[in-house]
């Protein structure tokens, strides 16, 4: 049963009961009368029956709560949630600014203020939305709008937080599952081009002791971050080989990636005497105006005619391209990226272009020109002699006739006939009686010619 007391002897009422699933509850009843403390009791000892013996669903009625909940203290919790996960602390800020900016657009309180309709219209309304860019070979600041790929990173946002309140059992369902993405290929904001073998030589030649880390960005593919946590201990020269660790990796697991015999020279002549294993093999990184001055100074061009763009990441384009040109499987290219989806390893990190399909052609087998002898057709070339007999009338299939003024051939002329005499046949008064009970029919188009005559099936009796 449950009990009602004042704490200390003073203050509002507090209601202390066991709840359906056995744990004891404690709440106040915010009020001084002890009569409505005592109904309020025997409230919360009725609904915990009905709820034991299943009138009322304990699940429905954990979602009611939730609801009631505030929508700040659900967004706290998801966000505890993803630094216990050991998400990227950027990513989780992100996510942070972002679902905030949802809520007070929409003027979200609660979980069930998240409707579609509210969120697709904030979802519109980030596309006009100013963003202040400076690009570098700009001396002018331009406004640019927020891109589609920002707005399906919001709305991916939102529909994973929504996702890990089903989990959690917050809500009964996402209702935001069903809003459509942006197509992000309209309106590409970020286009990046590979590096030719040509540039990369340059660029490495000409950057001084920065060479060895765009060698080893382009040759491995690593990413920034990877390659600023990479040491020594990690680089396998004897089996030519490189571990990037689940800590520094973007996969969060432990991938082991092939190395080029060049790559391997090259970090064997640049591993310093009594390097510890801890030790990183690149201390500093070129930042991006470096890069852009390194480019200058191979004389590479940081954006091409297409108004693509060569940076720093374009050097893990520049790997996957590289990969592709050198004939290696998808499945072999997407291992040594480390991608989880062979399509982003196909789609965005792999550079070809027409010459290239033309060498891919030019390994095709040759095959010998087939002859083929064409028989004439009449619309073209001379024209066929005329034969000495020609058919004078056309040949008739088995269930027809011969029109009725058809002359025969000259070679098959019964020179009789030629000469007015008649040959007698014994089926000639037949065929005159049945002559005259033969079907007449006509053909479309044929008004003016002389009507052919079609015998039907005779029966003949003895």
């Amino acid at each position: 049963m449950a009990t009602v007391f004042k704490r200390g002897g003073k203050g509002p009422w507090i209601i202390q009961w066991y709840d359906h699933k056995g744990d004891r509850r404690e709440m106040s009843s915010r009020t001084t009368d002890k009569r409505r403390a005592e109904q309020l009791a025997q409230k919360l000892e009725s609904d915990k029956l009905l709820r034991k013996t299943g009138i009322i669903d304990a699940a429905t009625d954990g979602f009611v709560q939730h609801r009631k909940s505030p929508l700040g203290e659900h967004l706290t919790d998801y966000l505890a949630d993803l630094r216990h996960r050991g998400c990227n602390p950027r990513h989780v800020r992100t996510v942070e600014i972002q679902l905030n900016r949802m809520i007070d657009d929409i003027s979200a309180k609660h979980l069930t203020d998240l409707e579609p309709i509210k969120v697709a219209r904030h979802l519109r309304a980030l596309r006009s939305v100013p963003v202040k860019q400076l690009r570098e070979e700009a001396s002018e600041e331009k406004q640019r709008t927020i891109g589609p790929r920002t707005v399906n990173a919001v709305r991916s946002a939102v529909i994973a937080f929504l996702n890990w309140c089903v989990r959690t059992g917050r809500l009964p369902h996402n209702p935001c599952q069903h809003l459509p993405k942006v197509d992000e290929t309209k309106d590409q904001r970020v286009k990046r081009r590979a590096l030719t073998t040509e540039e990369l030589t340059r660029l490495v030649q000409t950057s001084g002791q920065r060479g060895l880390f765009y060698l080893v960005a382009a040759m491995t593919g690593l990413r920034m971050k990877e390659m600023r946590s990479i040491t020594w201990g990690d680089v396998d020269l004897h089996n030519a080989a490189m571990l990037v660790r689940a800590s520094i990796g973007k996969a969060k697991r432990d991938d082991w990636i092939a190395l080029t015999a060049e790559v391997v020279q090259a970090l064997a002549a640049a591993k310093p005497k009594g390097a510890s294993p801890t030790d990183t093999v690149f201390p500093t990184l070129p930042t991006t105006r470096t890069f852009s001055s390194d480019l200058a100074t191979a004389k590479i061009p940081e954006y091409d005619a297409a108004g693509r763009r060569v940076d720093r990441h374009a050097l893990r384009t520049t790997a996957g391209t590289m990969l592709a040109r050198a004939g290696a499987m998808p499945q072999e290219a997407q291992r040594q990226m480390r991608h989880a989806d062979i399509k982003t390893t196909l789609r965005h990190y792999t550079d070809l272009r027409l010459a290239d399909q033309a060498r891919a052609v030019a390994k095709l087998p040759t095959i010998a020109p087939v002859r083929v002898d064409l028989a004439a057709t009449g619309t073209c070339g001379p024209t066929p002699s005329t034969p000495s007999n020609p058919q004078q009338y056309s040949q008739q299939s088995v269930r027809q006739t011969a029109p009725n003024d058809a002359s025969a051939c000259d070679g098959m002329r019964n020179p009789g006939r030629e000469a007015g005499v008649a040959k007698p046949s014994k089926s000639a008064g037949k065929n005159a009686s049945l002559r005259d009970r033969a079907t007449r029919y006509t053909k479309a188009g044929e008004e003016d010619r002389t009507p052919d005559i079609q015998l039907g099936k005779l029966t003949f009796y003895r």
